[in-house]
């Protein structure tokens, strides 16, 4: 008898900890369970800093760019099954667009439904950033509180952040929201409630709920608010170059040019043979998701950059391209071979909707 293989799929809105999440829990499930783990990523850019990043980690990693997989379907259980024909790993984790709409009833259903003898299914999960979660049902945004509803899990992020009575607040606002989601508590800095990530992951649970999809026109003039800004370029320093100060350049251009509730999510990464670093900015808050290294630059290295914000494309590409091409007139180093994409993403057209 063939061992089915345990698939996760783990969404959640921008910034709310997702990619920072699978690394941690890969790292985790092969340190302390033994078990090898693959990860399929998602987004609409050309080049992906969470795919860089889950690369840099040591992990097997495919991309589906250009769509959702709720719209890219086949595509996604093609690479699923590569992953399982290549290095057969004992759990593989897939990450969504953290606009993801109808991510249950379009992705885990049809895969659990469909494919029962090759993949065991775990239930879905959502991870929420516990900082933002009373903002859930009130926020301008619809998008958040959709995914929490759809939840069988909810992941509650970066609570080390917050003390008891704040993260009890977080709990209440999510079950509010879902009072058949579960929450899980937890922090990739602390690692507290990893193990019970880790323990839902490798446990026998499946997926069994099922929840009509909501109309994804609903949602078309939200994400269609959002432009999508991608770009890599070649950093060639002449001396030695600090890492954070380059990466927090590059994201403060993005604080200071648009306001907080605009900015979804902007990240930085910076990769050579001998260094590496990302970082990221969730409204107004600069954080660092992971180092290799020194935190100097002094050899030859990519620098990845995405932005995901609530502005026209052309004031977006305009900025980002400013802050990468003002580096160096603040660092000692060149900036060459830049590719770049700035634009709105067109409606995604589900393949499988149980209408309402």
């Amino acid at each position: 008898m063939t061992t089915r293989t345990r698939f996760t799929v783990i969404g959640g809105y921008l910034g709310a900890g997702k990619t920072t999440l699978m690394v941690g829990l890969a790292r985790y499930l092969k340190e302390r369970h033994g078990r090898s783990v693959a990860v399929i990523t998602n987004d609409q850019g050309h080049v992906l800093v969470d795919t860089e990043f889950a690369s840099g980690a040591g992990l097997d990693v495919r991309e589906i760019m250009g769509g959702c997989f709720c719209s890219t379907f086949p595509e996604f259980v093609k690479n699923a099954r590569s992953i399982v024909q290549t290095t057969r790993p004992d759990v593989i984790i897939a990450e969504p667009i953290g606009t993801s709409t109808n991510i249950l009833s379009s992705v885990v259903e049809p895969l659990r439904a469909q494919y029962p003898e090759e993949f065991d299914v775990a239930p879905f999960m959502v991870v929420v950033d516990a900082t933002r979660a009373a903002r859930l049902e009130s926020g301008k945004r619809l998008i958040p509180a959709h995914q929490v509803k759809e939840a069988e899990y909810v992941l509650l992020s970066k609570i080390d952040r917050l003390d008891a009575g704040e993260v009890e607040r977080a709990v209440q606002a999510v079950k509010a929201l879902a009072p058949d989601a579960r929450v899980v508590p937890y922090s990739s800095r602390t690692m507290k409630g990893m193990d019970d990530i880790a323990s839902l992951v490798l446990s026998g649970e499946r997926s069994v709920k099922s929840r009509p999809s909501e109309d994804h026109k609903r949602f078309a003039a939200e994400k269609s608010a959002m432009s999508w800004y991608s770009s890599t370029s070649r950093l060639v320093p002449s001396g030695r170059v600090d890492l954070y100060d380059l990466a927090t350049s590059v994201l403060r251009a993005a604080a200071d040019s648009f306001p907080v509730d605009d900015l979804a999510h902007v990240k930085v990464m910076v990769t050579s043979p001998k260094v590496g670093a990302k970082m990221s900015l969730v409204a107004d808050s600069v954080q660092t998701d992971g180092v290799r290294g020194s935190r100097y630059l002094t050899e030859e290295a990519r620098l990845v950059v995405n932005a995901r914000v609530m502005a026209a494309p052309q004031k977006l590409g305009e900025i980002m391209r400013a802050a990468v091409g003002a580096l160096p007139a603040k660092f000692e180093l060149k900036v060459d071979e830049v590719t770049e994409s700035c634009y709105s993403p067109r409606p995604e057209t589900p393949m499988f909707f149980t209408g309402m």
